[in-house]
């Protein structure tokens, strides 16, 4: 099974590189690495699909400031969820969840599941390079979680993959 880690953000203004720092440390601290691509971007929208298609899973990692949420918190979701949603949004480009749609239609192979990780964060468009004390928390819990979802899938595969065998 292939599947893609993906880091989403700016590593020059502070705490909207966390999904860069997240994905990266991944990389170092991941127990599997059989099958799992590491990718870091500073962009969204139509260009997503070219990072994300022929995989059969993808984990996104990206800050989130909905303001509903204390800081640090840590958001999970589909992309299915943002298809209504006004999260992780471009301005200059179409939404993650518009350009997963549009592949689709245009029929471009995409992950028959995507994961989203989205790190409450305040401090973003501000140039500083480094999270604040709160983000580098928050980005560690969530490394934690990502092991645990990517031990979790192996484990589930391993089990069918060996269901599957004749006796």
């Amino acid at each position: 099974m292939k599947t893609i880690i993906l880091g989403v953000g700016n590593q020059i203004l502070g705490d909207d590189g966390v999904g860069i720092y997240v994905a990266k440390e991944l990389e170092k601290r991941c127990p599997v690495k059989e099958g799992i691509d590491f990718e870091y971007v500073s962009w969204g929208g139509f260009r997503i699909i070219d990072v994300l298609q022929n995989y059969e899973k993808a984990i996104v990692i990206d800050a989130i400031d909905t303001g509903e949420k204390p800081e640090g918190y840590i958001h999970v979701l589909t992309h299915e969820s943002l298809l209504h949603s006004i999260r992780m949004v471009s301005f200059h480009d179409v939404s993650f969840a518009t350009a997963i749609e549009l592949s689709s239609v245009l029929n471009i192979p995409m992950p028959e599941s995507i994961f989203i990780y989205g790190i409450e964060v305040r401090d973003i468009g501000i140039f500083r390079e480094g999270l604040t004390p709160a983000a580098r928390k928050a980005a560690n819990k969530c490394i934690d979680m990502v092991i645990n979802r990517i031990l979790s899938i192996n484990r589930h595969n391993f089990i069918n993959n060996k269901t599957l065998q004749p006796a």
